[in-house]
């Protein structure tokens, strides 16, 4: 009913585009600006109950506008395949929804095909006498035909011609798409092509070319949910890790690989203060680093931690205010991208923000701050321009040093900063 209810109001917002854009400024939280009094109480009961934005069925939340069916991904995503069925790219509207489970798929390095591959190109031993290769003849002798070959012969070819790839490989060379399906973890299973996947794997390669010719339901609904918070909320503040989840952002990796090409240690503990969706900690956590995301909005969170979970990550969670940490303020790196600003605009903030600075313990902070000119900040309690903001952390800080490792990022204006002792 609650659903139906929301169905027929979103239906009416949208046939006024007027009334629709003052909804999204709210969401947005342009109105905290023109009502502050009510800021408080307005944050909290989106907090409460963001998730029923969630609930709005609406055509221009169609993730398949964004999709892609063709695209490069990491080979090492790529550890899974499909058990074999019959015809199974003919009949994928017969599959049922359980076809990614655990007894559904087989790892590719457990696969006959691999097996095959890995023993004559690594371990010499002749076609011949490799067990996987006469149980591929055996299937062929019995009109079952094995990476589109029917007989022996055809079949002996085949293998050979993925003998001199292997052996004459370049790194440049174009691969024929492999086809995919994404389970609902946004895992990605072979469905076609697992002679090539194992030779590429073999090979060490990185990047591969897939093809995406199944999405699990689940999958579908995680997307389609997403894209209507990345809708409600506008431009994403950070790119996206996995790379089914295309949807709009000008942020690309450079700040991720400035900073990167900045550290003065290879592993330690990260600290990320609004972290968002976390894609720095994705990021450091594969570098060595103990990451710590801390994020205010439950929203965020609860995408933050969907996104940790399909990736794999082990990253902790914060879901609460900077000025609320207690457990833990003892880190090598802190990230301050785009954030001390938000602090300067009531004197509270301001005031909670020197206690916190005082309070942490750390080796390095990597700070990127706003655009004084920008109209968010016309009426802050303080104002500071790049480098008396550098001195504002410098002042009450445990740090005593600065650099400018870069002048802008992104397109946008905003240096970043190396603060250390």
């Amino acid at each position: 009913m609650k659903k139906k209810i929301i169905r027929i109001i979103w239906y009416f917002f949208d046939k006024i585009p007027i009334l629709k854009n003052t909804i999204y400024r709210f969401y947005a939280w342009r109105i905290f600006e023109i009502v502050p009094y009510f800021k408080k109480l307005i944050y909290k009961a989106y907090d409460k109950f963001w998730f029923i934005e969630l609930l709005i069925e609406n055509k221009h939340f169609d993730p398949s506008k964004y999709q892609i069916n063709s695209y490069k991904v990491k080979l090492n995503r790529i550890n899974h395949s499909i058990k074999k069925k019959d015809n199974i790219l003919m009949n994928l509207s017969n599959l049922t929804n359980d076809w990614d489970s655990s007894d559904s798929l087989i790892p590719i390095v457990e696969t006959r095909e691999y097996t095959l591959l890995e023993s004559h190109l690594i371990k010499k031993i002749k076609w011949e006498d490799i067990g996987a290769y006469n149980e591929f003849i055996d299937k062929i002798t019995s009109n079952q035909p094995v990476a589109g070959c029917s007989d022996q012969r055809e079949f002996l070819s085949f293998l050979n011609s993925l003998e001199n790839t292997y052996q004459n490989f370049k790194p440049n060379k174009s691969i024929e798409k492999i086809k995919v399906g994404i389970g609902k973890g946004g895992n990605f299973v072979v469905f076609d092509g697992l002679f090539i996947v194992s030779l590429l794997k073999l090979l060490n390669v990185k990047d591969v070319i897939i093809k995406v010719v199944i999405r699990h339901p689940l999958w579908l609904k995680f997307s389609s949910d997403f894209l209507k918070f990345q809708s409600i909320h506008g431009e994403l503040y950070q790119p996206l890790i996995h790379p089914d989840l295309r949807f709009k952002s000008s942020y690309t990796d450079q700040r991720f690989v400035i900073i990167s090409q900045n550290l003065t240690i290879e592993k330690g503990s990260l600290l990320d203060i609004g972290a968002n969706l976390a894609y720095f900690c994705h990021k450091f956590e594969d570098l060595g680093f103990d990451c710590y995301a801390v994020e205010i909005r439950p929203s965020n969170v609860h995408y933050m931690k969907k996104l940790r979970d399909i990736e794999g990550k082990k990253f902790k969670i914060i879901n609460k205010s900077i000025f609320d940490l207690k457990e833990k303020l003892d880190f090598d790196i802190v990230l301050a991208l785009n954030i001390f600003h938000h602090f300067l605009r009531e004197k509270e903030l301001y005031q909670n923000l020197i206690k916190f600075l005082g309070r942490l313990k750390i080796r390095t902070m990597y700070f990127q701050p706003h655009d004084p000119s920008e109209n968010i900040m016309r009426n802050a309690f303080v104002n500071y321009d790049n480098e008396q903001f550098v001195g504002f952390i410098i002042k009450h800080s445990c740090l005593n040093k600065f650099e400018l490792i870069n002048k802008q990022s992104d397109g946008r204006t905003r240096p970043i900063y190396k603060i250390f002792k």
